[in-house]
């Protein structure tokens, strides 16, 4: 009887391992975001940049971030809000399958393009990314998102919209997004 329960052990483990095998052949992945050829790549992209103050950012603003970089954990069940004190990102509840450190970083600052991470994680629900106004520099009225698509080697307009004096998208997954202005 135990040579049975390994022997049926060892074909549970080897089918399964066959399955997760025969996944990582094909071309899907869970943190992959999906290639809509719809959607044409922007040329020369021209990006907005930032103010180099951050007006309005409260003390504990500060003492969670530097002005470009931050690092905080969402709860999946609740959601929640993280900022850089000039990108911000709203988790609904439900978006993310578990607990998760959240990072926001703008390593060509005063550009306003954005590296989120865990970069290429995708959501049960749209996050939501802002960007107030108040910290373009820029005098246009019109703003869009660009999502850096890594294997097509472009920047892909993936539209957005200015509410409520900020400039507003909704992320399906996370990447290198940038602001630029629109038309």
């Amino acid at each position: 009887m135990k040579g049975r329960t390994i022997a049926q052990k060892l074909l549970t483990v080897s089918t399964f391992l066959s399955v997760l095998a025969a996944m990582g052949c094909g071309s899907y992945s869970p943190v992959s975001p999906s290639q809509d050829d719809t959607t044409p790549g922007v040329v020369n992209p021209v990006f907005v940049q930032v103010l180099s103050t951050s007006a309005g950012s409260s003390g504990r603003d500060m003492m969670q971030s530097s002005s470009t970089s931050v690092s905080m954990v969402i709860s999946a069940e609740t959601g929640g809000t993280v900022t850089n004190s000039y990108f911000s990102l709203y988790f609904p509840p439900g978006a993310l399958d578990e607990d998760t450190e959240i990072t926001i970083d703008m390593p060509r600052y005063p550009v306003a393009i954005v590296e989120l991470g865990p970069h290429g994680i995708e959501f049960n629900k749209n996050v939501i990314m802002t960007l107030p106004l108040a910290m373009i520099d820029s005098d246009k009225d019109s703003y869009t998102t660009l999502w850096n698509n890594e294997n097509a080697g472009i920047w892909e307009d993936i539209g957005g919209q200015v509410e409520n004096g900020n400039v507003v998208a909704e992320l399906e997954h996370f990447s290198d997004y940038a602001i630029s202005p629109h038309g």
